[in-house]
């Protein structure tokens, strides 16, 4: 057993698992959204919307904190606090729950947003509790100082903009736009299915039908 795994809670545990298996976790969701979607021409719109929110929040903080955010495994670096950082510790999710929640819109179907919002918090909830532990053993008492004045994980409060000097510009966008190059293939790729199912829908006999069902009928 890693000496690090000494200690660790089995919420922790749980989210080292979850860390490194976040890549493929999100799968079964996907998944479902494409089975059951039934897009239309405003879903699409409010979706795309959302994604996109969602993407320029997560490049805004992969500019400062760099690209840590691809790999599997926490650096002994400097603690970054700037930027979108400065009025929350985890941006970056924040973002992630902004991608995932607008591709579910673009679905057309109620109940598929509010499964991308539960399992987000179930796997990453845990993840939380693991790299918070990460960050402690590594910080110490600049992690605690930094916990102390950002306490918000998931949403920032608003007097926080008016406290920190967050609206900065980072030193270069470039690491970032080439690390986030793999997250707007996927987007791309996500779109491009919803608007086909939409077009699709739109030119069968089968209009408004999702695919499961119309897979079933196959049968």
């Amino acid at each position: 057993m890693n000496s690090e795994s000494n200690g660790m809670t089995k919420l922790q545990k749980l989210g080292e698992i979850l860390f490194r298996l976040r890549d493929y976790t999100p799968i079964p969701v996907g998944v479902a959204a494409i089975l059951y979607a039934n897009p239309t021409a405003c879903s699409l719109a409010f979706g795309a919307i959302v994604s996109l929110i969602g993407e320029v929040i997560r490049a805004y903080g992969v500019a400062f904190i760099g690209t840590i955010s691809r790999t599997r495994s926490y650096s002994n670096g400097q603690l970054v606090s700037s930027g979108p950082f400065s009025v929350l510790r985890n941006p970056l999710y924040l973002g992630n729950l902004g991608l995932s929640l607008g591709i579910s819109i673009m679905a057309g179907v109620w109940w598929i947003p509010l499964l991308v919002v539960a399992f987000f918090y179930a796997q990453y909830i845990p993840i939380v509790a693991w790299e918070e532990m990460k960050l402690a053993r590594i910080f110490g008492q600049e992690y605690t100082k930094y916990c102390a004045e950002v306490p918000n994980r998931w949403f920032p409060k608003l007097s926080a903009f008016y406290r920190y000097g967050w609206c900065v510009k980072p030193d270069s966008w470039g690491p970032a736009i080439k690390s986030e190059k793999r997250t707007l293939t996927a987007i791309a790729f996500a779109v491009a299915l919803m608007l086909g199912l939409f077009m699709w829908n739109r030119a069968t006999e089968f209009q408004a039908l999702p695919l499961a069902n119309f897979l079933s009928i196959g049968k």
